[in-house]
This record gives structure tokens, C-alpha cells and sequence, in this order.
């Protein structure tokens, strides 16, 4: 087990449930109809989950002492899987955190989102304008931010850059259409609901200045440091994004991330050295990086 000199709280994680497999391999079905999941998994070289969510639960908790991690936020990385990661996270209460996945354009949306909170006791909302085709500024989106008012929960929303890798693989349609994907479209609902936070993902992920402006104007928006950042292109790159990020947000307002997501690569160390390693070379104070390592997120979700 590493020796962590701070508390370390990965605000970035995805909880690929067995559920989540049989998913895929209905939307696959052609491909897979003789192999099952076992083929799936096998396809994406990645290690089948195991049935049982609180299993998948003890397995991610079992990474975290491995890596010296306090504690993960996971999110449900499909509609209606918090049933499957409520399981996990209230098997294990003191080292995972669930955030429910919503398509504010359901009919049912602001339900899910009460229902997964109250009831399965999920801590943030996860949402993908991209994916679920919607702005942040429409008027249906607005019931899924004064649900997560009225429990205090964070909204958790991608912009910028959109792919999802396992679409790819399989050779099936993502539906993503990035014309959702700027980040200018929260600037207005984060003004109107200035008690709630925002997280974006990847710092904008590809949209970076845009995710700045909303930032400097709107004090409520975090950005999430999460991912290998793929999308910064020379000259710039991920520590002249960091320095940026920090003059506008400061430390208070980053949340460290890595996206794991599968095994059998688990959590990803090679993140953290590389984001550690940039932020010593800022000289941050220890301070600040304790707050952008653990003590943000841990203060959103006021899990102390």
C-alpha cells in the first residue's frame, strides 16, 4: 500500500457494473449473440465485473487501499444503474460515493433524480448534454438543478469533447452531437442558481477558454482535473492548463480525477504521479494541495 502524505478523494470514477455489460451487449447484440458478456468483456480487453455490485464494490475498495486512496466518487455510467452502484456505495459508506446518471429530458427525470438521492442515497447528479441531446440553459434542465438545490447536492456536467470509447470498439453509433457541448451554456443557469456547484469534467475538455469565462464569472464552477487530458494539443499543455486554471478558479475550485472506470488497469496511479508532479512544479503550498487532492470535494459533499 502506498503512504500518502494527504488525503487523497478521486472525484472522478466510473462504476461499470455487470449491468452495464449486459447493456452493451443488448445494443451489440449481432456481434455477441453466442458469447455473451464473457465476449464483450473480452473484446474491450477488460475484466468482467462480477455479478454482484456490492462484489464490485469491495474490489474498487480493495484498489483504494492499494494506492493509499481515502476515498472515490463513482458515478453511474448508465441510465437507471444507481439501483446497481446504491449497492456498492452503501455497502462500503466511508470510502464510496454515487452520483446518479439523469436525461433531464425524461419525463420522470426530476423523480430519478429525488428518488436516487433520498432513497439510494446517491450524492451528486451526473449529466451529458452531448449524449442525451439538450443545453444546459433549457428549461427542462432547470427542474434537475432545483432538485439538486433542494438537497445540496453537486451537478456534475460534460462539455466539450464527447466519445465514448466502447461505441467505438463495438461498431455502433454513439448519437453524441457536440453542438450541446458548450460550455457557455451553463454560464446563465450557474448565475441563476449561485448555491449550487458545477463540476466540468477535463477542465472544459477541448473547450478550456470558454470553460474559463463561465468560471471567472461564476463562482460556483469547479473544474475536475480527471483523464490523461487528451485533448490538449502543443503548444499548450497540462501544466500551462493547471497554471491557467489555478490564476482563474484558485485552488479551492479543483477537484483532482483520474476516470477509472475498468479492470484489470484499476486505478490510475500513472494520474495522479503525473498531476502531483505538475502541481509541485507550480509550488503549490501543501495546503493547496490538499484541497485540490481531497479537501474541495470533500467539503462539496461535505463528507467529513
Amino acid at each position: 500500500m502506498f503512504n500518502r502524505k494527504l488525503e487523497i478523494i478521486d472525484a472522478h470514477t466510473h462504476f461499470f457494473s455487470y449491468e452495464w455489460f449486459r447493456h452493451f451487449l443488448n445494443l451489440a447484440r449481432e456481434r455477441f449473440s453466442s458469447g455473451g458478456v464473457e465476449a464483450l468483456a473480452a473484446r474491450l480487453e477488460w475484466e468482467l465485473p462480477p455479478r454482484s455490485p456490492r462484489e464490485l464494490g469491495e474490489k474498487w475498495v480493495q484498489e483504494l487501499d492499494k494506492h493509499g486512496v481515502s476515498k472515490q466518487v463513482l458515478f453511474a455510467s448508465k441510465l437507471n444503474d444507481a439501483e446497481q452502484l446504491a449497492v456498492a456505495v452503501n455497502a462500503f459508506p466511508g470510502r464510496l460515493v454515487g452520483y446518479v446518471l439523469i436525461d433531464p429530458k425524461q419525463e420522470s427525470a426530476r423523480e430519478q433524480a429525488h428518488y436516487s438521492i433520498n432513497i439510494l442515497n446517491m450524492q451528486g447528479i451526473l449529466m451529458f448534454p452531448a449524449m442525451h441531446h439538450f443545453h444546459a440553459y433549457d428549461e427542462n434542465v432547470y427542474r434537475i438543478y432545483e432538485e439538486a438545490f433542494a438537497n445540496e447536492v453537486p451537478v456534475f456536467i460534460h462539455f466539450g469533447q464527447f466519445n465514448i470509447p466502447i461505441f467505438k470498439k463495438l461498431g455502433i453509433p454513439d448519437n453524441v452531437n457536440l453542438k450541446y457541448s458548450n460550455p457557455l451554456d451553463l454560464k446563465e443557469p450557474a448565475k441563476e442558481f449561485r448555491h449550487l456547484n458545477f463540476i466540468v469534467p477535463h477542465f472544459g475538455c477541448g473547450r478550456f477558454e470558454e470553460a474559463l469565462d463561465v468560471a471567472a464569472e461564476c463562482k460556483n464552477v469547479y473544474f475536475d482535473t480527471s483523464s490523461s487530458n487528451s485533448w490538449i494539443k502543443p503548444p499548450l499543455t497540462l501544466a500551462e492548463v493547471f497554471k491557467k486554471s489555478l490564476e482563474i478558479l484558485g485552488p479551492e475550485r479543483l477537484l483532482f480525477g483520474t476516470d477509472s472506470s475498468a479492470f484489470p488497469r484499476g486505478w490510475r496511479n500513472e494520474i495522479y504521479d503525473q498531476q502531483v508532479q505538475i502541481l509541485d512544479g507550480l509550488n503549490l503550498s501543501i495546503q493547496d494541495k490538499a484541497l485540490i487532492l481531497g479537501g474541495n470535494i470533500a467539503r462539496i459533499l461535505n463528507l467529513n
